[in-house]
This record gives structure tokens, C-alpha cells and sequence, in this order.
């Protein structure tokens, strides 16, 4: 049995530091970002089987970063805080950046391990950040050794992850689409 995750990583989203005082949830795409989600949404249905649900971090960059390919399918992008960034960390170690890759990792590979048992056979689109997708490519290039030495997803940037029953046997980096 062979799922296919495409993995999305959100497209351009207004500078942290013109958003300074705002809450980071809300933080939107910019005109750029936009224009990198309808290109994606116009390649993505055509890359591979259909696509049978849209998945986001409830962030609004990562779900903006969908809606144009919800909108072309007629669905709903379904929220889910397993592929979002974390505010308040339930584990400590110092203050080490590691533990913070770790546990989004794991998290979001619980998640995507769900995803595959639930659609098996079918094409999934999750849409997440630059620091869990990173994490969750390495938990699956450990767990399940894959032959992939470079994790960072650039964005509007995706990886094509497809399981074999549980395991992810491939794994291909896309760049963006234009």
C-alpha cells in the first residue's frame, strides 16, 4: 500500500519585524506569497494521483499558502495543530535548540504516521513551517533511513514523501513553483 504526503512548506509571508507586537499566528503571506500559492496550487493536481484532503498548521500563512488549491478543488483546508510552531514548549533542557527540533519533529511525525494509516493509497497536501518540516524530514531520514542529506525546505518549497505501508521509502525535494 502506497500513500503519498506531499509536504508544503508556506510561501512568503510578511517580515517578523514588521509584524513586531502582533500575534505570529496571524502573520500573513505577502503579495509575493500569493503569487507562490496560486503557482502551487496550479502544479501541485497535476504532479501526481489526485489529491484527497488539504491539511494545514492553523497558522494563517500556512493556511492562505493553501486556499488557492482548496478553492480550485472546492474543499476545505482542515486545520491541524500537529504541523504547527509552538509558543510555550511542554519540555525542557536548557533552553537547547535541539529539544525544540525533537519534539516538533516527533509531533508532527505522529501526525503524518496518522495521516498515513487513515489514507492509505491516497495523496495527502500538509502545509507547515520552516522549522517543523526540517524536524520531520530528519525524524523519517533516521527512523525509516532514507537516502537524503539535506532537510531545509525553501519556501513555497516541497517534499514528496511516499510510504510503503508504514515506512517512508522515498522521499524527492521539489523547489518552488513559478
Amino acid at each position: 500500500m502506497k500513500t503519498t504526503i506531499e509536504l508544503v512548506r508556506h510561501a512568503k509571508a510578511h517580515s517578523r519585524d514588521r509584524w513586531w507586537g502582533r500575534p505570529d499566528r496571524e502573520r500573513p503571506l505577502t503579495d509575493t506569497g500569493m503569487d507562490q500559492a496560486r503557482a502551487l496550487a496550479a502544479a501541485l493536481p497535476d504532479s501526481g494521483p489526485p489529491i484527497a484532503k488539504l491539511f494545514s498548521s492553523p497558522w494563517v500563512r500556512c493556511t492562505q499558502t493553501l486556499d488557492p488549491l482548496a478553492d480550485a478543488m472546492g474543499v476545505h483546508v482542515v486545520d491541524a495543530e500537529e504541523l504547527g510552531e509552538v509558543v510555550n514548549l511542554p519540555v525542557h533542557d536548557g533552553g537547547d535548540a535541539w529539544v525544540t527540533s525533537a519534539w516538533l519533529g516527533g509531533r508532527a511525525v505522529s501526525f503524518i504516521d496518522q495521516l498515513v494509516a487513515s489514507y492509505g493509497e491516497k495523496r495527502v497536501v500538509c502545509c507547515s513551517h520552516g522549522d517543523v518540516i526540517p524536524a520531520l524530514v530528519a525524524v523519517l531520514v533516521g527512523r525509516d533511513s532514507l537516502d537524503l542529506t539535506d532537510v531545509r525546505c525553501k519556501k513555497a518549497a516541497r517534499f514528496t514523501l511516499t510510504f510503503t505501508d508504514t515506512v517512508c521509502t522515498d522521499v524527492i525535494y521539489h523547489p518552488p513553483a513559478r
